[in-house]
């Protein structure tokens, strides 16, 4: 607890103000709660994003292997396998990026929260 939590109108140094607590608990938690709902968020566009991508992969490598199958063209074989991969790496690349701005908001976040602590802790030692 910090300081300007204790002694109010009336109150000993032993009591707390709950109302003073809890706007603190709440004020630490905000940062942490906004990452997590951000997070889903994140989670719901990348899987959206994944799957428009490997539905669009496969209507190609489809169409491919039917023409190779089809008209006896086994270029057709290395074009199919060649978008396959393509699609591979482009599904890496785009769950790497995600997570790289998952963790730079985390982070932002916890250093939000550590600069709040440093501001009360300052804030409270200023007042003794």
């Amino acid at each position: 607890m910090t300081l300007n939590h204790f002694g109010g109108s009336g109150q000993t140094s032993g009591q707390m103000n709950p109302m003073k607590t809890m706007e603190g608990f709440y004020s630490l938690l905000m940062p942490i709660w906004a990452v997590t709902s951000n997070s889903f968020e994140n989670h719901k566009k990348l899987h959206e994003e994944l799957i428009e991508l490997m539905q669009e992969a496969n209507e190609r490598v489809t169409d491919r292997v039917v023409e190779a199958v089809d008209h006896s063209k086994p270029n057709e074989f290395m074009a199919a396998m060649t978008i396959a991969c393509q699609a591979f790496g482009q599904t890496n690349l785009t769950i790497y990026n995600a997570m790289a701005e998952q963790h730079h908001q985390f982070m932002d976040s916890f250093f939000q929260l550590m600069d709040k602590g440093h501001q009360q802790i300052y804030k409270d030692a200023s007042q003794i």
